[in-house]
């Protein structure tokens, strides 16, 4: 994907924004990203991909993510492999707390205009239960997560308050926020022998390894977030014109050494004019998750 100017931004790229304004011209306008991506994205991502297969090929989600999985781990990728194995058998557990009523869609992509740009979006599910349309949103998080707190912030969430803005519009039922279809990747099953831990024993229950709440929307909140939308649209405008002109643009230094600071962040390494950007052994191309069905 090559050097473009900027035309549509999403939540992803606020949040990209937000962290470091280099970084994400790298990322959004030269749309390259670096080849690794760590063990969390991709348990994460291959069970979004598990609901998702579940939803419009009617499967349980334990057998759409068997049928995902390859046969061998690809490399680099082994203990995120071993990682969804396990999550194999617990997933054919999961099941709807609430009454579904009807699914209106699911992964369907949309988008409206802000100022001269394009905010793109993809819910992941949208149904209505209780009599109202919720954004049904999966969401996988590690182990140690506080779930009370995790639940307690979503409803300060850009993409909640987007998205809900978008489908309250879109459809004429009443809206009734977003249900968090959480999965915390605990271990099922041991897998060494110990006295504590025979080999096979249920560690975790199905029922501790997945949460389904409501996250109502505060009408307030939403209208800030159109507002903050409008915000970043200017000023990712602005950054993007400055980048292409060859104009200075600052870095988030405290990223040097990556998110969690486990080691030098690659981005660092270009902006150290150790390796480029368009070598194919550290970055490739941004894939685009957006595209709409006019695209």
């Amino acid at each position: 994907m090559a050097k473009q100017p900027l035309t549509h931004i999403s939540v992803s790229s606020i949040l990209d924004f937000q962290n470091d304004r280099l970084r994400w011209a790298y990322r959004w306008l030269d749309n390259r990203v670096p080849r690794a991506v760590p063990q969390a994205l991709v348990v994460g991502k291959i069970i979004h991909s598990s609901f998702e297969k579940a939803f419009t090929e009617g499967l349980n989600v334990g057998e759409a993510l068997a049928r995902i999985l390859p046969p061998e781990a690809p490399l680099g990728e082994e203990k995120a492999h071993e990682e969804l194995l396990g999550l194999v058998e617990p997933l054919k557990f999961w099941k709807d707390n609430f009454p579904v009523e009807r699914v209106l869609e699911v992964e369907e992509p949309f988008e409206f205009p802000v100022q001269d740009l394009t905010f793109q979006g993809r819910p992941d599910r949208v149904a209505v239960v209780f009599g109202k349309a919720f954004h049904v949103q999966n969401k996988s998080v590690g182990a140690q997560t506080n779930l009370a707190t995790y639940i307690t912030l979503a409803g300060r969430a850009l993409h909640e308050l987007l998205y809900g803005h978008h489908l309250e519009k879109k459809y004429a039922l009443p809206f009734g926020g977003t249900i968090y279809n959480i999965v915390k990747k605990l271990k099922y099953r041991s897998k060494v022998v110990s006295k504590a831990e025979p080999l096979g024993k249920i560690i975790n229950t199905p029922e501790s390894m997945f949460l389904q709440t409501v996250i109502g929307l505060d009408p307030e909140q939403k209208e800030l977030a159109l507002r903050e939308l409008n915000w970043y649209a200017t000023e990712m405008k602005h950054t993007a014109e400055s980048y292409f002109e060859g104009s200075l643009i600052g870095s988030n230094r405290n990223l040097d050494a990556g998110h969690y600071g486990h080691g030098i962040d690659l981005y660092t390494r270009v902006m150290l004019g150790e390796i480029s950007l368009d070598d194919d052994r550290y970055f490739m191309d941004r894939e685009e998750t957006y595209q709409t069905t006019e695209t």
